[in-house]
């Protein structure tokens, strides 16, 4: 691979990292419009912005590589395993997302929702806004898991193999 290719790897990973922070501010979205009458079209702006972004970053990784590394003439190739590599960037990513975004709201979510049902409240007597951020901690922990336990087969979509691997 080239430096330019490892930078194009890693700017499709960066789009699902931004895609996913694009439904995290759908959900954002939602919770302000059901708690208030304010007006939300800010936070819908952010998430379609994140989804431009995304959708940038996808479908054009090898136009940023050029324009963040010159170009060269493919002589200086790094020697990685190509698939290897993009597995292990999955999985990394995966890593990534459970321990700074699920875990996180899942244990101040389940420290809040054990106070409440300590009081004698249920779950559904406590804030709107509560719920949906487990629930958001909940959908990125089955993201960051899906990245981790399905590395192989995201990285034979991300990058598929060359016949000389």
């Amino acid at each position: 691979m080239t430096p330019q290719q490892i930078v194009a790897l890693a700017a499709r990973l960066v789009a699902i990292w931004i895609a996913i922070l694009s439904f995290q501010a759908v959900t954002i979205a939602r919770m302000l419009q059901s708690q208030s009458n304010a007006s939300v079209a800010g936070s819908y702006a952010v998430a379609v912005v994140y989804l431009v972004a995304a959708l940038l970053l996808w479908c054009f990784p090898m136009v940023i590589a050029h324009w963040l590394i010159p170009r060269t003439r493919y002589n200086d190739v790094l020697q990685l395993p190509v698939q290897k590599t993009v597995v292990v960037a999955c999985i990394v990513l995966g890593l990534t997302v459970i321990a700074m975004r699920a875990l996180p709201g899942l244990t101040v979510y389940v420290s809040i929702a054990a106070f409440w049902i300590a009081g004698g409240q249920t779950l559904f007597t406590m804030d709107p806004g509560r719920n949906v951020d487990g629930l958001v901690s909940l959908l990125q922990l089955v993201v960051g898991l899906f990245l981790v336990l399905k590395a192989e087969m995201l990285a034979s979509k991300i990058l598929p193999a060359a016949s000389g691997e």
